[in-house]
């Protein structure tokens, strides 16, 4: 019996080494991978361009964020794929920051565009009767912050939008309605005098819909 013991003990002991070394070896397979996974992300992280439109007519602030060190070129193309507007960034483009004066151009849609030899972002925009109406792939999500029986909404609004704040009551009963669209709307919400449950502060607009639960638990 001690044998068989014995020989379980190290047939199990032989195939735990087994697995190990296997595992050993996987892992030094795929060490490269993940290295070379790695540094394919590092060369393909993209920036962004941050554009807004101004209230003088045909005029939008372009700024460049977490773009990576290097000489870039930013230009401005129709539709057609025509180049209207050409500019060769020598310097850090996190410092990059303009006011475009677009009046030369004729009503319609551009693309602007920001390119090196690693990076590539754009940004499309229309101009019609001397506006500048500028599409956006990202829109900032509203910011909550609940202190005590409050809760506290601050938005962003870099495009201009309109957006809808609605609360509505735990039986979906509309308790507030408001439309804004400054560039930063701050509210604050006091639920210390409605009955408890969970009330729902939605932020709406073109984009879609943000929805806030706020458990009241007087």
């Amino acid at each position: 019996m001690k044998n068989v013991k014995t020989t379980e003990v190290n047939l199990i002991r032989s195939r735990a080494l087994t697995v190990l070394f296997s595992m050993l070896i996987s892992a030094l397979l795929l060490l490269p991978l993940f290295s070379s996974a790695k540094e394919r992300n590092k060369v393909s992280k993209k920036g962004k361009v941050e554009m807004q439109a101004m209230n003088k007519d045909y005029h939008a602030s372009v700024k460049l964020v977490g773009m990576e060190d290097g000489k870039y070129t930013l230009t401005v193309e129709s539709t057609n794929g025509m180049t209207v507007y050409y500019d060769a960034l020598l310097e850090s483009p996190e410092q990059f920051s303009k006011v475009f004066d677009f009046s030369r151009l004729k009503d319609g849609e551009y693309t602007l565009r920001v390119k090196s030899n690693k990076d590539e972002v754009e940004r499309s925009f229309e101009i019609s009767k001397g506006k500048v109406k500028i599409t956006n792939d990202e829109v900032a999500a509203p910011e909550f912050n609940v202190v005590g029986q409050r809760a506290h909404l601050m938005l962003p609004n870099t495009e201009n939008k309109y957006y809808s704040i609605r609360v509505l009551s735990p039986v979906g009963e509309e308790l507030y309605s408001t439309r804004v669209n400054d560039e930063t709307n701050k509210k604050t919400f006091d639920f210390s005098e409605v009955k408890t449950g969970k009330y729902q502060i939605v932020v709406s607009s073109d984009n879609g819909d943000f929805a806030f639960d706020f458990l009241n638990q007087r």
